[in-house]
């Protein structure tokens, strides 16, 4: 009779093997459940799902007219600077000849943005000084 209903061997192995692979499914999504919920992380948690303005940029200080600016107003050698900054996207609008799209691109694309500081400003100047150490 177990033949009729499944229609032969065949098919009854085969559905046992469906059987088990739903099971091994439904058994990894409850995990990956459980784990969310245990770590309680969400989009919610992430300033810059909520508000693109709110996500920080790296700003590189690698131009040489910027560098030797910040070290000069800082009183510190050019060594001493940083590489990279991390400042509001307004600062880095007006350090970087970037536009308002490019920035809100790269929060698109990648979790961090960055871009490359072409000119100094008293706010680039303030960022800075609160990452190098006091001498």
């Amino acid at each position: 009779m177990t033949n009729r209903l499944f229609g032969g061997e065949a098919n009854s192995a085969w559905q046992v093997r469906r059987a088990i692979a739903g099971l091994v499914l439904a058994s990894v999504v409850a995990l990956a459940t459980a784990a969310a919920a245990q770590d309680g992380t969400s989009l919610t948690d992430d300033p810059a799902a909520l508000d693109p303005e709110a996500m920080l940029v790296e700003v590189s200080l690698g131009d040489w007219g910027v560098k030797t600016a910040l070290a000069s107003k800082l009183s510190r050698k050019i060594s001493e600077i940083p590489l990279t900054v991390r400042v509001s996207p307004d600062i880095a609008r007006e350090v970087c000849p970037l536009d308002r799209r490019d920035l809100d691109q790269q929060a698109v694309v990648s979790p961090s943005r960055t871009c490359a500081a072409k000119k100094m400003t008293e706010a680039l100047e303030a960022a800075v000084r609160d990452v190098v150490p006091a001498q």
